[in-house]
């Protein structure tokens, strides 16, 4: 079982988990601050808009064109389905 890693707090109130590494056989501390206990990097990622991923110059993060032109040729198809003249007999005009 996975241990929760313990939210610290700096001076402004910030929440933060410490990740301890090695540089030259010495002990470092880094932080990774969190929002609603995710770190901060992933939380961005899930509630960020293509136009946030723009102005700050993550293009990697955007969804492609072709995941919105899937949408728009899925629309086009049910679109393009022809109608039943059984149900255009029943209409009363």
């Amino acid at each position: 079982m996975k241990k929760k890693k313990k939210i610290h707090k700096d001076k402004k109130g910030r929440e933060f988990i410490k990740e301890s590494y090695f540089v030259g056989g010495k002990m470092k501390f880094r932080r990774i601050y969190v929002i609603d206990d995710i770190p901060a990097d992933e939380f961005y990622e899930k509630n960020a808009t293509d136009l946030d991923f723009y102005m700050n110059g993550d293009y990697h993060l955007m969804s492609s064109e072709n995941e919105s032109n899937n949408h728009d040729t899925l629309q086009n198809d049910i679109e393009s389905e022809p109608y039943d003249n059984e149900n255009l007999k029943d209409l009363p005009f």
